[in-house]
């Protein structure tokens, strides 16, 4: 064992809690740009620090701030961007491995939008920041989607998801195991909707941690629905954003999350304590 790969493990392991995960991330404020939940920043990542997720996922000011809060919790630092100004499947490099390591990130993040005309750009340039993690002892988180380019907008693949679900758990599939061949330590993607497709998703990470990406916010039943699939298909844990920092009651919403990921508590359970917790009929708890 090398001093790089002692530097890797204990850095992987402030990002996990028996083996689960639950990452917020907050860098569609670059995305996007100041709106909904991140009009106001810092006030949102007080609340979502309020409920102690595992790490936060963001760029420079994202730590900036976090640092004058005074919460020690780890930081994902996101290497990679773009804005929905220009070109938005294209992710750039917008930092290295050493800059996240000089502010005290835990982990890097880079995004690959396989099947995007940008796809080659993106995977030398995260097979470059794998070898710099490598060689430093960063974990890397792989933020693999597949993600095109139609009619100048984003294209996910949501036809084919509702109508080939089998077609489009072996394209989440490809993406996952490539971005194990280039040496992420964990991978975030979409989950299939389908707890029996997304196993597929899981063995293509061949052991590698997956945590599932949130995407548009939807219904805290559909959200929590999602969770509970994910987590019993072999899922290691989310990384909800959008769902997050929109969400009316922030905090309420990340405490029932942490229960069914870390306390196995089913779907219907949780969504019965977020409407105690917030006075609110959000779907029918069963």
């Amino acid at each position: 064992m090398t001093f790089s790969s002692i530097g890797k493990q204990r850095r992987l392991e402030r990002l996990f809690t028996n083996g689960k995960t639950l990452v917020v991330p907050v860098d569609d404020s670059l995305i996007f740009g100041p709106k909904e939940g991140l009009l106001n920043l810092s006030e949102t990542i007080e609340s979502i620090l309020s409920a102690s997720p595992n790490a936060i996922l963001g760029f420079k000011h994202g730590i900036e701030f976090m640092t004058t809060t005074g919460v020690n919790i780890p930081f994902i630092y996101n290497v990679t961007a773009s804005t929905v100004l220009n070109d938005h499947t294209k992710k750039v490099l917008i930092a290295s491995v050493e800059n996240a390591l000089v502010v005290g990130a835990d982990c890097v993040a880079a995004h690959i939008n396989f099947s995007s005309k940008y796809e080659n750009e993106m995977l030398h340039n995260f097979a470059t920041i794998a070898n710099e993690c490598d060689r430093l002892g960063v974990p890397l988180l792989a933020i693999a989607y597949p993600r095109s380019e139609r009619d100048g907008k984003d294209y996910n693949y949501d036809d084919i998801k509702k109508n080939d679900n089998s077609a489009f758990a072996e394209l989440v599939s490809h993406c996952t195991r490539v971005a194990c061949e280039l040496g992420a330590d964990i991978i975030k993607t979409f989950y299939t909707n389908n707890e029996l497709s997304f196993q597929s998703v899981i063995k293509a990470a061949c052991g590698k941690p997956v945590i599932i990406a949130g995407g548009p916010k939807i219904p805290v039943e559909m959200s929590l629905n999602y969770v509970s699939g994910a987590l019993k298909a072999g899922a290691a844990g989310i990384s909800f954003g959008r769902n997050v920092f929109n969400s009316d009651h922030i905090s309420s919403y990340l405490s029932v999350v942490k229960e069914i990921l870390f306390n196995n508590t089913t779907m219907e359970i949780a969504l019965k304590k977020y409407n105690d917790f917030t006075g609110g009929t959000h779907g029918t708890a069963r």
